[in-house]
């Protein structure tokens, strides 16, 4: 995240202060909690749904990818199966569907994937930043507005593969030809779900204000507090 000057934490003054007295700072299985119950709150959030099965939703997966992205890789996949085993509870219950459930298991378990692209970049960007003396002053290292964006776009290009092979493993209309299969049942119909909620999902990481508060919250949810940010 880029900050301009020391202005930006200073006015975080009141909002630094609730998290303090609310144990926010530093708390990896609070927010461990949070973004998993806001993923499943925001999969129910569905603008769009098709005839056939699959939902556009707000921003749920979103919210999952940041769990690997604050914590890495394994907690990020620990995070996307235990969303994928609750999520399936909630939609089916006790009944054995085998091809949602290898769909939720495998399709929601490898969104935990992209952090380890996230963490590495952020590692790798910061010690490229200590070595050539660009650390902030406040003690903050730009980690590159664009991390974000990858690690959530390696996480939902693997979740639309799976996708397409869970149409065509458990879905495959033996009437149609393999073309259509594979094109207009496949991989036409998943991007119509999946493509849809990433394409709102990386419009919306695309403003600034946005990126901004995400990785400021990365910061609280693993680093301690410190009584005066501008001192670092």
């Amino acid at each position: 995240m880029k900050i301009e000057n020391k202005t930006y934490f200073r006015n975080q003054g009141s909002r630094n202060q609730g998290f303090r007295n609310q144990g926010f700072w530093n708390r990896r299985w609070l927010w461990f909690v949070l973004l998993l119950a806001m993923g499943i709150v925001l999969s129910y959030l569905q603008p769009i749904t098709l005839a056939e099965g699959g939902e556009v939703t707000f921003l749920s997966m979103l919210a999952i990818v940041l769990i690997g992205y604050f914590y890495g890789g394994w907690t990020g996949i620990l995070g996307a199966l235990l969303f994928a085993v609750i999520k399936y509870f909630l939609d089916y219950h006790l009944t054995l569907n085998v091809a949602e459930l290898t769909d939720y298991i495998f399709g929601y378990g490898l969104l935990g994937v992209g952090g380890f692209f996230g963490n590495r970049q952020g590692r790798h960007q910061s010690r490229n930043a200590q070595e050539s003396g660009s650390v902030e002053k406040n003690g903050f290292v730009e980690e590159g507005s664009s991390t974000l964006l990858r690690c959530y776009l390696l996480a939902v290009t693997l979740r639309y593969i799976e996708s397409v092979w869970n149409c065509l493993q458990y879905y495959y209309k033996p009437w149609e030809s393999l073309w259509e299969n594979i094109w207009d049942e496949s991989i036409v119909y998943c991007a119509g779900y999946v493509g849809a909620e990433v394409l709102i999902t990386v419009v919306i990481l695309l403003i600034p204000q946005v990126r901004d508060a995400l990785e400021y919250l990365k910061f609280v949810a693993t680093h301690d507090y410190v009584e005066d940010l501008d001192t670092f």
